[in-house]
């Protein structure tokens, strides 16, 4: 109950923002499934992008189907959904990849898990928080906004949702390479939380960043408030950065489709940080 302290001592405008920001959550832990998802744009050659109330799911189509992420809880019929409306099948997705393990891209992996018999990725960082052992409110968030957000967090986890842990499969690192959909490369991005990974397509010059990035409303940083380690998080701007690739997807908001790379180096030179190259 360490929360309850830290809201009483709020000032009324903090107050009125947590409110605010915990009326989003709420009607986020419902799920928002009145309506399915819209299965937006072929990003890329074989490569979808879901997107569910408060996230993007990303699904690729090869001789087997990968999804990355899984959006909150109750989305995963409406995902499935979506799988068939490309004209396949659940039980071909081989593989689920999670870029973190907070609720908005873990809620519906058991869900998926149970329904696609698919192969759970996740940070060797991060298992505790996807198997159900710790709580994601507990992950650290920096300064007051990040305060407000655990606050919000934890109420939404507390109350009106309940995670359902899931099992990982493949506990990934920097490094390793996953042989689905071709090669996919295990890049460590900490700072939105402490597990986060990139996961990077060299031969098809595409890389899904999870937080790592924002897309919302247009490609940016990480927010602050989001992040366990903003100076961290920073770093693993720059990792991403150093790398070769045309499209970048992101976990909120519109994906860059061309010279990708070009533009988040240009971010990093905008917010007063020495350049990759």
């Amino acid at each position: 109950m360490k929360m309850l302290p830290d809201l009483i001592l709020m000032n009324n405008t903090s107050l009125t923002t947590f409110l605010a920001m915990l009326c989003v959550v709420v009607s986020a832990s419902s799920g928002c499934n009145s309506a399915p998802p819209v299965l937006t744009e072929e990003i890329a050659p074989g490569i979808y992008r879901i997107k569910v109330s408060r996230s993007n799911v990303y699904l690729l189509a090869g001789e087997n189907l990968v999804l990355i992420d899984t959006g909150m809880k109750g989305e995963g019929k409406a995902i499935l959904q979506a799988i068939e409306s490309i004209g396949r099948k659940p039980g071909e997705v081989s593989h689920i990849l999670i870029t973190h393990a907070h609720i908005d891209h873990t809620g519906s992996l058991a869900f998926l898990k149970q329904a696609t018999g698919a192969k759970v990725v996740a940070s060797v960082k991060e298992i505790d928080y996807v198997s159900g052992l710790k709580k994601t409110w507990t992950m650290g968030r920096e300064g007051f906004g990040g305060k407000v957000f655990k606050i919000m967090l934890w109420f939404m986890e507390t109350f009106p949702f309940k995670y359902e842990p899931a099992s990982v499969d493949f506990p990934c690192k920097d490094g390793d390479v996953l042989e689905c959909f071709g090669k996919v490369n295990i890049i460590e991005t900490p700072g939105h939380s402490i597990g986060s990974v990139s996961y990077y397509l060299p031969e098809r010059k595409i890389i899904f960043v999870g937080d790592a990035l924002s897309g919302v409303p247009e490609p940016k940083l990480p927010p602050k408030a989001g992040c366990s380690d903003y100076q961290q998080a920073r770093r693993s701007v720059k990792i991403i950065a150093a790398l070769n690739f045309s499209t970048c997807c992101f976990g909120h908001g519109n994906h860059i489709n061309d010279r990708a790379d070009t533009v988040i180096r240009k971010l990093i030179l905008a917010s007063g940080s020495p350049s990759v190259r």
